[in-house]
């Protein structure tokens, strides 16, 4: 039988944890509403790039680096988390990843989660944290630009982004969106070379649109990452509560039992 005191400290802990945990449970579900109040506010441009601008891209396009899956190496765009109680989410992304890999695959791990749950393994990682919410989309245009510029100068033949998405409160699952090569559906009637003008080149028009594409896809698919995760980090912490509450309960009940005990001998 435990001490008296034992439990007591025990009981004192588990009532301070739970404060903690319903702090926690809030400050997740004001950041998940944020998120949704600003995701509710922007206009969705990769929808809008893939049925107006793609294809309006002329045959002569066919033939830039851009739109070709040729070369060899791919490069994965992880995205998770600096911060944890989503462990089932980030590790679904990450297993995502890993069956997409193969030995010569580059990856970028944007959130430490990712690089502690892909471990010192995979080679040619690189890991850089996760922006700030207010700071999300100037970094994340960096770094679009710095994936263009990797594919480039290490001819890859494709790049994918692997992260959390959000459905609901209830429901998120992992999502493998493809950057490169822009995923461009050539109807069987494609207009020939000559046939449109492009200004001021098809070069100068594929590459601008490429960028605008890979930064677009990564910023609109940042924020449904952000909302999967502190949608799940909610749930986890909930669950977290209840079984804090059963031992909880376990605990007094050893507490009062002790209690009652020596009060029978006195």
């Amino acid at each position: 039988m435990r001490p008296q005191q034992s439990l007591r400290d025990e009981l004192q802990f588990i009532t301070e944890f739970g404060a903690l945990l319903d702090v926690m449970q809030q400050v997740s579900m004001s950041k998940l509403r944020a998120v949704e109040q600003r995701v509710a506010s922007q206009a969705s441009l990769v929808e809008m790039l893939s049925r107006d601008f793609f294809p309006l891209l002329p045959a002569a396009a066919r033939r830039h680096p851009l739109l070709r899956s040729e070369g060899e190496g791919r490069l994965l765009v992880v995205l998770t988390s600096d911060e944890g109680m989503v462990g089932p989410l980030h590790a679904a992304v990450v297993h995502q990843a890993a069956s997409r890999a193969t030995r010569d695959t580059r990856w970028l791990l944007i959130g430490a989660r990712g690089g502690r749950l892909l471990g010192r393994t995979a080679a040619h990682r690189r890991v850089i944290p996760m922006p700030a919410d207010d700071a999300a989309e100037f970094a994340l245009q960096r770094n679009s630009a710095e994936v263009l510029s990797q594919c480039a100068r290490e001819g890859l033949h494709e790049a994918w982004l692997i992260a959390p998405r959000f459905l609901s409160m209830t429901r998120q699952d992992v999502v493998a969106r493809q950057l490169l090569p822009l995923p461009v559906v050539w109807s069987a009637g494609e207009a020939e070379e000559g046939e449109r003008f492009i200004e001021p080149s098809v070069d100068g028009v594929v590459e601008q649109l490429a960028s605008l594409w890979l930064q677009e896809v990564c910023v609109e698919t940042f924020w449904s990452a952000r909302r999967a995760e502190f949608a799940a980090r909610v749930h986890h912490i909930e669950d977290a509560r209840q079984e804090l509450a059963k031992r909880t309960k376990t605990v007094r009940h050893e507490f009062f039992k002790i209690l009652h005990e020596r009060v029978d001998v006195l």
